[in-house]
């Protein structure tokens, strides 16, 4: 601690030099010691010397780095920062100088992006204590601190970059200091926590979440970089949330007949959005109707034009027993249950999910060919369906591209980060433009608007029976259970250690707003909403920062920071709800293709978050062409094929119930996928031994 306040007493920085070189580098920061201490009379020539074997190779003598530890705690080296040490007579007491690389620099294996680089300077006889060793060994602990690197990026001069190394220093220390102390009380704490009480999981949420409160409104708010990257992830919401409701709002349409349209799906997705923004405990959950909510929606309607019932009274009472049975799951603490749920259970859902966006997309365009394109004699609009595949693959291909960019070597890091983030609102809003102006001869399908006479209409309640009442609270319990494992499932991937969030979760008090939210929209006939895959997972990685990491050629990237802010789903609600004013123009411009594009552009870029899909490609990949993830290297192919295939049957039976004709096959979809989590605690231990299960779906 000394050596460093010591440095911090005349702090020796190097900043964002445009050098490439290790000797370069090496040469400007000797150079740089040099003229901030011209007392010590340094041979700069013979400094280099120590410090570079060759001015030819550009081999440093002598280096350190981090060792950390990788998503399933292996051992991997910390390649975003080295620690050079030379030991030497031209100095008399340790010097250290500290240089900021403006972009990552690669500097040979084990070290492809280098950012920081600290250079310690020791005389030949120190003490042990105080060697050259011994004071790079200390730099090297506190630059593989994430949460130091980060805030290091963002100073904007040297006097700023030793301010914020004081600071971070003294947080590590602190919190070094609390661990210790927290430790020696965590065992009667947790004898405490194991009592149960009616509500006391909903109260120990509201208590957890309510300190950091204010903290979710200006949390990310300090700096240029945080505000616009709160900025992009409003509008990517937006694009993410008003098309979704424009396509759910004509499925919904076609469903229950014009009972609920596009307004009514819009205004739905408003007030939950904004309601939940405010009462939330997980700010970073995105609530919103989903497939399965529609598919659902689909079986109430057909139970109720089958048994000649009215549809706005059973609706409303299958919602208010939902409503219902999750405010006891809320204060009954069956979110606890989800600890059975397993990474490979939330991947399954998620990729079903994707199939699903997918499945959509393709039902559309099949529709399309079947209707316009002249397979057979009859009315033909071959350019009507052919405009139709290329607006919805271009939007996904324009989408994908600009997300992609991230990782293109154009531009600075800063700037391609910010062009990825508009990728989803510049697909849409090019290729809107196309369908509608480009192609205005050809007369494409957009949504149909209404406008119903009262948007709250309250369903009568003359005409319920006994037999709707018990039919729709069989109903409203298997409707509990779906969204209750799909609020849990989608709040659980949000709150992985993955993404280091540090506010909290909270999953009852989320479960009990949600519940109370579709309460009401139940009495105003809307679709119910919940937390929705892949746009939560989305939402969080919109507002992270992302370090790369290169391991035998294959990109690995890190959160190393998540803005958990409210802002962002408060916002873009309130512009939905302001797009009310936009029916019928302009968002009638919006061809029905690009909905659906969007739909399989979603889907897509959900992929790469699950490694159950990483595991499918491996299948037909050749092994020497395997990429080093911890489960390669700790588990035998055999098994971890047998697991992709077990995780695939399931996945399967899924799809088959979930897109079945029957609408009473399509009730069972709840209770499968709430039989998932006993099925992987109980049956695929005896399948796949447990320290392989480990490796393949901790939580990590």
């Amino acid at each position: 601690m000394k050596d460093i306040q010591k440095f911090l007493a005349h702090p020796v920085i190097l900043f964002k030099i445009h050098y490439t070189t290790v000797h370069d580098i090496v040469g400007e920061m000797i150079g740089k010691l040099a003229a901030e201490k011209p007392q010590l009379n340094i041979d700069t020539e013979k400094l280099m010397r120590c410090v570079v074997e060759d001015e030819s190779d550009h081999k440093i003598l002598d280096v350190m780095q981090g060792m950390g530890l990788d998503e399933n705690e292996a051992p991997e080296t910390e390649q975003t920062f080295i620690t050079i040490l030379c030991e030497t007579n031209e100095v008399q007491e340790n010097q250290v100088v500290m240089c900021l690389l403006p972009n990552p620099v690669n500097m040979g294996t084990g070290a492809e992006e280098v950012h920081f680089i600290c250079l310690v300077i020791s005389p030949v006889k120190e003490k042990k204590i105080k060697s050259a060793v011994e004071v790079a060994r200390s730099y090297s602990t506190l630059l593989a601190d994430y949460k130091l690197r980060r805030r290091l990026t963002r100073a904007h001069d040297p006097k700023e970059f030793a301010h914020l190394f004081e600071l971070e220093v003294h947080r590590i220390f602190t919190e070094q200091r609390n661990d210790m102390s927290s430790l020696k009380i965590a065992g009667s704490e947790e004898e405490v926590g194991d009592r149960w009480c009616f509500g006391m999981d909903f109260i120990k949420d509201c208590k957890r979440r309510l300190p950091h409160y204010l903290s979710d409104y200006t949390d990310g708010m300090g700096s240029c970089a945080s505000i616009q990257k709160i900025s992009s992830t409003i509008f990517f919401l937006y694009f993410a949330l008003i098309m979704p409701c424009i396509a759910f709002g004509v499925l919904h349409h076609y469903i229950t007949h014009g009972i609920i349209d596009v307004r009514k799906v819009i205004l739905s997705q408003a007030f939950s959005g904004f309601l939940f923004a405010i009462f939330g405990g997980q700010p970073l959950v995105i609530v919103q109707t989903t497939v399965p909510v529609a598919i659902y929606t689909k079986v109430i309607y057909s139970i109720s034009q089958n048994y000649e019932m009215d549809f706005h009274s059973f609706y409303a009472l299958t919602g208010l027993w939902n409503c219902f049975f999750m405010i006891i799951y809320s204060l009954t603490g069956c979110s606890k249950l989800m600890k059975y749920c397993s990474r490979s259970t939330e991947e399954i859902f998620g990729l079903f999910i994707s199939i699903a966006f997918a499945v959509d997309a393709i039902k559309y365009l099949v529709q399309e060919f079947n209707d316009d394109f002249c397979f057979i004699e009859g009315h033909c609009n071959a350019a009507k369906a052919l405009v139709a595949l290329i607006l919805l693959l271009g939007t996904v291909f324009i989408g994908n591209e600009i997300y992609n960019f991230r990782y293109s070597p154009y531009l600075t890091g800063t700037r391609r980060v910010l062009v990825a983030d508009y990728a989803l609102p510049t697909a849409v809003l090019i290729m809107s433009f196309i369908g509608s102006f480009l192609f205005k001869d050809v007369e494409l399908a957009t949504f149909t608007d209404d406008k119903p006479d009262e948007m709250f209409t309250v369903p009568p309640l003359k005409g319920v029976t006994a037999g709707m009442v018990f039919g729709s609270m069989g109903l409203g319990l298997a409707l509990s259970v779906l969204i209750f494992m799909d609020q849990n499932i989608a709040s659980s991937m949000v709150n992985s250690p993955r993404n280091r969030l540090r506010k909290g979760s909270a999953y009852h008090l989320d479960l009990m707003v949600v519940a109370i939210i579709n309460g009401i929209l139940s009495i105003f006939g809307m679709p119910w909403i919940h937390a929705a895959l892949p746009l939560s997972p989305l939402h969080v990685r919109a507002l992270a920062d992302i370090e790369e990491h290169m391991d035998h050629g294959h990109l690995k990237e890190i959160v190393v920071y998540v803005r958990e802010t409210r802002i962002t789903t408060l916002v873009s609600h309130i512009l939905i709800a302001l797009s009310l004013l936009m029916i019928p123009s302009p968002l009638n411009f919006i061809p029905i293709p690009v909905l659906y594009g969007l739909f399989l552009f979603l889907a897509i870029s959900a992929l790469s978050d699950f490694q159950l899909w990483e595991r499918m490609l491996l299948i037909f990949t050749e092994q020497n062409s395997y990429p080093p993830t911890h489960y390669i290297r700790k588990v035998p192919q055999r098994m971890v094929h047998c697991f992709t295939f077990i995780q695939l049957f399931q996945l399967a039976i899924l799809c088959a119930f979930s897109f079945a004709g029957s609408p009473y096959l399509k009730m069972c979809f709840p209770v499968l996928l709430a039989l998932m989590l006993p099925i992987r605690a109980n049956i695929i231990p005896k399948l796949i031994p447990k320290r392989y299960l480990d490796a393949l779906d901790g939580h990590f």
